[in-house]
């Protein structure tokens, strides 16, 4: 193919009018927000979450329809695929918010933790990149939220860490095996300020210690998570598959010791 440069239309890159969005965990926090940012650029959206009011509550914000359910039983995500298609037809985007830490010495994971981990933190990517895939007949792009934890070493937080490090793999070897016609992507986030986080932290004064330690000086917002996965949604990531992109505001590029 010889060469030839053509400029798209980069604002229509952006336009996902006409296209259906599935978000699991899309109740709350970078879920909600993610709901937030596809309906304002047009698209229509099925929003997933084990609390009915959450679902219900983010779907009238975005004029969507709002599913039940939990996305780690296989029977209940071929259930809210199903349902979502026959509200809105082929799925042509899907983001997939949901993870939950626990904290706790590697000395004291037990097999109920470990399994808890793995189930709330990997098992339901695994399902999404199944069903979902099967469900995205006009081709697609799926996006899963990692996490730095998952790409660096934290104490007591063993884990979640594997679970997330995971996510990348499966992604990664996912891209081989769904493209060209579907896209897959993981957004890692860094410390993000969400509801659990501030039910975990209550102390006003945290955040603003914690972004002492971010190059950019706060910690992350979820309407930035969800910025970086409506880019993975969207055109003007066509020709992105397979990658991890780590929004931290540049946590991980510091090096220990750099305060002292």
């Amino acid at each position: 193919m010889g060469f030839t440069e053509q400029t798209p239309d980069y604002r229509g890159l952006v336009d996902l009018s006409g296209r259906h969005v599935l978000v699991l965990g899309g109740g709350l926090g970078i879920g909600r927000q993610t709901c937030l940012a596809a309906a304002s650029v047009g698209a229509r959206v099925s929003v997933v979450d084990t609390d009915p009011a959450r679902a219900e509550a983010v779907a009238k914000e975005v004029d969507g329809l709002a599913l039940t359910g939990d996305a780690t039983s296989r029977a209940d995500v071929e259930r809210l695929v199903a349902e979502a298609v026959a509200r809105f037809g082929p799925i042509h985007g899907l983001a997939d918010i949901i993870g939950i830490s626990d904290f706790g010495p590697i000395s004291e994971i037990t097999d109920e933790l470990w399994q808890r981990g793995l189930d709330l933190n990997l098992r339901h990517v695994l399902l999404a990149l199944q069903i979902g895939a099967r469900a995205m007949t006009e081709g697609g792009s799926m996006v899963f939220v990692g996490s730095i934890s998952g790409l660096r070493s934290s104490p007591n937080h063993a884990v979640y860490g594997a679970a997330k490090a995971g996510v990348g793999n499966l992604v990664a070897t996912a891209c081989l095996e769904l493209g060209p016609e579907i896209r897959v992507n993981v957004v890692a986030p860094g410390q993000t300020a969400t509801p659990r986080v501030a039910e975990r932290h209550p102390d006003p004064g945290y955040y603003d210690k914690a972004g002492e330690q971010v190059p950019l000086g706060r910690v992350g917002a979820t309407s930035d998570i969800a910025s970086a996965i409506l880019f993975f949604l969207t055109d003007l990531s066509s020709w992105i598959t397979g990658q991890t992109l780590v929004v931290d505001g540049g946590t991980g590029r510091r090096f220990a010791y750099s305060k002292l």
